[in-house]
């Protein structure tokens, strides 16, 4: 059931393929952000150590809630007012744990149930939808809609039978960024037909330069009108390891619909993992702190513009991957793998087909994630393979 995950995959695909003698392995396989934060995070975490003696909290400390209040004022202003909401926030040790469990809280909600995720995937939605017991009915991206679903080929009695629906922006691999109209299109859809919708903003601060990227929360802000709760049918998922090269604390929050957080937080209360307390402080810092994150976004627009500089390829709005077009995205990644030393996914280990081919087949996701250096070495060796794919392409 889960040896279909990208990276157990990729293993297996290169398998027996060694780089070349004496050349550096780069890997850009996975999104895990290489860069320090320096001494914000270290002084945090030195700063926090006497409170390991204290149990976590469900519903995490004051200071948490307070910095995740003061983080969505300041990121969404139009959605400053959700903040209020302070008992439908609740801490996470990172987002991939949520994305997985609350499939499950919507389990035998509806009769032959579907479960709708994005296509091509990040492996925690497609374990939720399992744990949501439905049928997986997965919801292309296809590059002729600008890498995101198609909300108008889903058929209404689709989604009368939909209990849950994820979706991701800026999404991941591509970096596309969704729209307002979009968002509120989406869970517009979750309320008409009563469905859980599973916005994945893991990557929702990490854009180009320019103005943010609107998120979930600006679109519920948008349509609360007189409602009783302004997040009914929705459940945003947010965490510091990529606004914070942070992957390595396990520390994020949910925000949503008041009865599913309620839900969520008897189950952690049970049996899931709590984010520790000291944690909590040193997360807490972070979300409060926003110039950390203004030099992490200016050192991946330098990554980008490297790659661009090598391969002629313009930057996506969002995230740090490059969704690289190269048609045989298998063979090019074992190539790159024995001549060049680079490690790479192939897309079509992040994609299914369906009622037609793996969108994600012909791509492959190049993560930016490195040094300057290491990212100029990258796509040096990156361009001694890719025109020549490039050309097929072109003639085919």
């Amino acid at each position: 059931m889960f040896d279909a995950n990208m990276f157990i995959q990729l293993r297996e695909a290169l398998r027996g393929i060694t780089a070349p003698s004496g050349v550096e392995v780069l890997d850009l396989s996975i999104g895990e952000p290489q860069l320090s934060v320096g001494s914000l995070l270290t002084d945090s975490v030195a700063a926090h150590n006497c409170s390991w003696q204290f149990y976590p909290k469900v519903s995490g400390t004051p200071a948490f809630i307070d910095a995740v209040c003061g983080y969505i004022g300041r990121r969404w202003p139009v959605a400053a007012g959700l903040a209020k909401l302070r008992t439908q926030i609740l801490p996470v040790p990172g987002t991939r744990e949520p994305l997985a469990l609350l499939g499950g809280l919507v389990r035998n909600t509806k009769p032959d149930a579907v479960a709708l995720v994005t296509n091509p995937f990040y492996h925690a939605w497609r374990a939720g939808a399992l744990a949501s017991g439905a049928k997986i009915a997965f919801i292309d991206s296809h590059q002729s809609n600008n890498f995101i679903p198609d909300l108008f080929a889903i058929s209404p009695d689709v989604l009368d039978m939909t209990t849950l629906m994820y979706i991701c922006s800026p999404t991941n691999p591509q970096g596309t960024v969704m729209d307002l109209d979009y968002l509120q299109q989406a869970l517009t859809l979750a309320r008409r037909h009563d469905f859980l919708l599973v916005m994945d903003e893991c990557y929702a601060d990490i854009w180009r330069s320019g103005a943010a990227p609107t998120g979930m929360l600006e679109a519920a802000a948008s349509l609360a009108g007189d409602d009783e709760d302004p997040l009914r049918n929705l459940v945003v998922v947010n965490s510091l390891s990529k606004r914070s090269s942070a992957a390595g604390l396990r520390a994020g929050f949910i925000i949503g619909d008041a009865s599913v957080i309620s839900q969520y937080g008897k189950v952690v209360a049970n049996g899931g993992a709590l984010v520790p307390t000291p944690l909590l402080g040193v997360a807490a810092q972070l979300y409060a702190d926003d110039r950390h994150v203004e030099k992490l976004r200016a050192h991946y627009d330098e990554s980008f513009a490297i790659a661009k500089r090598y391969l002629g390829i313009d930057p996506p709005p969002g995230g740090f991957f490059l969704w690289l077009e190269v048609g045989d995205d298998l063979a090019f990644v074992r190539q790159l793998m024995a001549e060049q030393g680079v490690r790479a996914l192939p897309g079509q280990f992040m994609g299914v087909p369906g009622a037609a081919p793996n969108p994600a087949s012909g791509f492959v996701r190049l993560a930016l994630v490195h040094d300057h250096q290491k990212i100029e070495d990258a796509m040096s060796r990156v361009a001694q393979l890719w025109p020549h794919y490039e050309q097929n392409m072109n003639l085919r």
